[in-house]
This record gives structure tokens, C-alpha cells and sequence, in this order.
């Protein structure tokens, strides 16, 4: 099959980079042809295609940017994101070209617009949307705002004007909302031949708002591309030596929503409890949460979590060996993190908050530990347990998430899941 595959940047910055890269070395590893569409930013990979990728009206859509650009682009962005017809000529022209069978969609926002989903049906070709957020509905993307869960934006898309959720700002809200409505008038779902999602939790979700309800949705897990770790079902045995404390780690973006506080109070709880712990913290930490972040525990007097910064995810795996254990203390509907992937395959059980896909993956004390979400209290109960299980019980933990993970993410069942949808999609559409 030749198979589109629409994207708006073609560089890795986080999970749905990284998925896109991996989902087309996993198609053309099974002799299929792929096709990048993307805008074409300085920072994207190298592609013979890149000569049909719009220019961005900006390099960054970065908010820190936002200061930076003038008038006049500030007004193409507004139009670009309601219907960007550069994008849609460039993507007609593309598809005439390449003749493809079947476009896969994965972010595109007001970067893109949904210009992409005509260009396809204007030439007869199927679409298939993966969701790894939830920005069909939520202009924060993640149903999370002023520190809690929220999910106005499925009863009615202008609560996200009301609570500034753009930046923010009242204008760029009221841009978000007007463009949503235009989409919801054009009804572009429609041209929505399927729509996957690495978590159960995410379709559920969706499936709440009427625009949506009558759309296909299948549940496609994020896929391992490689398990090749120092830790393998033959080589099982690890080392559960608390003399120097428990270690602890945490990958992934800095940012309110992933509850990192929350495990600085838990820490705090566990300092006075005169438990010996330390947890290092990966990811940009010059970020202003994370500056704030590292306030509070200079302030809490929690000298024992270290801000480690940014790691490429080629030092990922080698970094995990250090740990005990992983946390991941969100307080939004994590959508099945890398972050816990990378966790599992080297096979260090993780420690999550019992909320959205994290505690559809993860069984208590089974492949891991869940505690309650936003609860310091709860989440120092778990880790203080984990001080009393013994080097049987943690190696029973370790090939039961690591044995899990090779089941759940597995690469084949991943592709012919994939494969089956575009080829049925295609079949009906032929």
C-alpha cells in the first residue's frame, strides 16, 4: 500500500513525533510506501518530500514567540487555522502526484486545519485520525485546567473563552472557539473514515460529545519498536538492594498537569518518616514550572529530588537502569505516556495515579502501583510500602511489567491492527 502520513511537524519534539517516526519504519519494514506531509519547519528531518510542505507562517508556534510576530502574520495564523489553503493545495497536489491508498492522520490543529481532510475526499481517499490527545474537544488538549480535571469543552466548546484557555488570553480563546465552531458547521468528522486510540479511556471520552458519537473508533495500543534492554525474561533477576534508599525516577514534560508536586509532598511525607529515598527528575527543566517546581522544594526543604534536565531518548534506556521504580503522578488523563512504555520495557515497575489510561494499564501491585490522583498522602503510603517487599516480590513485579508490555505493545499485532483498518477502508472505498 502507499499510505500518507499527515503530521504537523516532521521533527521529534515529544510522544506523537517519536510514534510517527517508529509507525513508518514499522510500515515500510513490511514493504509498504510512506509518505510524510508535514510543514516544512528548519528543525524537520530530511524527506525527498519536503518540497510539497507549506512554509509555517512562523518557525515556532511557541508562546514565548508570541510577542515576536508581527501584525500581519498574527492575522494568517488566525486564517490559516480556521482553513489553510496553502496546506490544502500543497496536500491535492501531493496526493495527485503520489496516488496514495489511504492518509493517516495524526496532530494536526490550526497548523494545518482540516483543509487536510478535504484535499483527501475531494480524491477519493479514506482517513484515518489517531488520537494522542484529546484536542478534538479541548483547547488545552489534556481536559485540565486551573490545577483539576475539566471537561466543559464536551457540554459546550465556549467554556474554554470564559476561563481564558488559549494562553491565557480572551482573544486567542474566542479564535479557538470560533474556529471550532466553523469545523463543527462544516461537520468535517464526517470525512472521518476511522479513528484510533492507544487508550480505551480517550475513545470513552470522545465518544461523550454528540460531534462525535458517529465516527468509527478502534483501540490500537502504542507498539514497542524495540525491546532489545538489558532486562529480558532470561536475565530476570535484579537487584533489590535499599542500603543506599529507594531510587526513584520520573521522565517527561515539566509541567503542571503531570503532578510533579505532588510527589515532592509525597517525599516530604516520606523525609519525616525518616526513610532514605531520591528521585531524579528528567526533562527541560528551565521551563517556568519547573522553576517553580524547584522553589517548592527548596522551600518544603526536600533536598533529595534532583532536576537532571533534558535526555535524548537514545539515553533513555541506559538511564533506567539506576531506578527502583518509575512515577508518574499526572493529574490529567495520560494517554498512555512513553514515559510508562520505556518504564515497562526495561522493567521498572511504575507507580501512577489512578486516573484515565494509567490506571486502565497499570494493576495494582500486579505490574505496578496506583495511588490516588493529586493525593501526597496516598502516593506515601504506596512508596513506604515498596520498603518492605523483598527482592522475590520486586522481581515478580519486573517480568510481570515487562512481560505485559511485550503483549500489549507488541510491534506485529500493532502493524496488522493498523493494516487491517487501512485495508478494509480501502477495499469499501474502492
Amino acid at each position: 500500500m502507499k499510505i500518507i502520513i499527515i503530521h504537523y511537524r516532521y521533527y521529534e519534539a515529544s510522544g506523537p513525533e517519536r510514534y510517527l517516526f517508529n509507525v513508518s519504519k514499522l510500515l515500510k519494514e513490511n514493504g509498504h510506501k510512506v509518505i510524510p506531509f508535514s510543514l516544512d519547519f528548519k528543525q524537520n528531518k530530511k524527506s525527498k518530500y519536503s518540497k510539497h510542505f507549506p512554509q509555517p507562517v512562523v518557525d515556532q508556534f511557541h508562546v514565548s514567540q508570541q510577542s515576536n510576530i508581527s501584525a500581519k502574520n498574527k492575522l494568517k495564523i488566525i486564517k490559516n487555522s480556521f482553513y489553510n489553503m496553502e496546506v490544502y493545495n500543497n496536500l491535492d497536489n501531493l496526493i495527485k502526484l503520489e496516488k496514495p491508498d489511504i492518509a493517516y492522520i495524526l496532530q494536526y490543529g490550526n497548523k494545518l486545519s482540516t483543509s487536510i481532510f478535504d484535499a483527501c475526499t475531494v480524491n477519493n481517499i479514506p482517513t484515518v485520525l489517531r488520537l494522542s490527545d484529546f484536542n478534538l474537544l479541548c483547547s488545552k488538549n489534556i481536559f485540565y485546567r486551573d490545577n483539576k480535571i475539566c471537561t466543559k469543552c464536551i457540554e459546550g466548546k465556549f467554556s474554554s473563552v470564559k476561563h481564558k484557555c488559549v494562553h491565557d488570553s480572551y482573544m486567542q480563546s474566542f479564535v479557538y472557539y470560533l474556529t471550532q465552531k466553523y469545523n463543527e458547521f462544516r461537520k468535517f468528522e464526517k470525512q472521518i473514515d476511522a479513528i484510533i486510540a492507544p487508550s480505551k479511556f480517550t475513545i470513552n471520552q470522545i465518544i461523550k460529545s454528540k460531534q462525535f458519537n458517529n465516527n468509527k473508533f478502534y483501540h490500537v495500543p502504542t507498539f514497542v519498536d524495540k525491546m532489545t534492554t538489558s532486562f529480558s525474561q532470561e536475565n530476570n533477576l535484579k537487584t533489590y538492594d535499599l542500603k543506599e534508599g529507594l531510587k526513584l525516577c520520573y521522565f517527561g514534560r515539566i509541567a503542571e498537569d503531570k503532578g510533579i508536586d505532588v510527589l515532592i509532598e509525597a517525599i516530604k511525607l516520606l523525609n519525616s518518616r525518616n526513610l532514605k529515598v531520591s528521585v531524579d527528575v528528567y526533562g527541560d527543566d528551565n521551563n517556568e514550572h519547573s522553576i517553580f517546581l524547584k522553589k517548592i522544594a527548596q522551600n518544603l526543604g526536600v533536598n533529595n529530588i534532583y532536576f537532571k534536565g533534558f535526555i535524548s531518548s537514545d539515553e533513555v534506556h541506559s538511564a533506567f537502569k539506576n531506578y527502583h521504580y518509575s512515577v508518574i503522578p499526572s493529574k490529567w488523563y495520560d494517554n498512555m505516556p512513553n514515559s510508562l512504555i520505556e518504564s515497562c520495557i526495561n522493567g521498572v515497575p511504575a507507580i501512577v495515579s489512578a486516573i484515565g489510561s494509567l490506571d486502565e494499564i497499570i494493576e495494582n501491585n500486579n505490574n505496578g502501583f496506583t495511588f490516588e490522583v493529586s493525593n501526597p498522602e496516598s502516593l506515601a503510603i504506596k512508596l513506604q510500602y515498596l520498603f518492605e517487599i523483598d527482592e522475590i516480590e520486586y522481581n515478580r513485579l519486573s517480568i510481570n511489567v515487562y512481560n505485559w508490555i511485550k503483549m500489549y505493545g507488541d510491534k506485529k499485532t500493532h502493524y496488522n491492527n493498523i493494516i487491517n483498518i487501512f485495508r478494509k477502508l480501502n477495499e469499501i472505498n474502492n
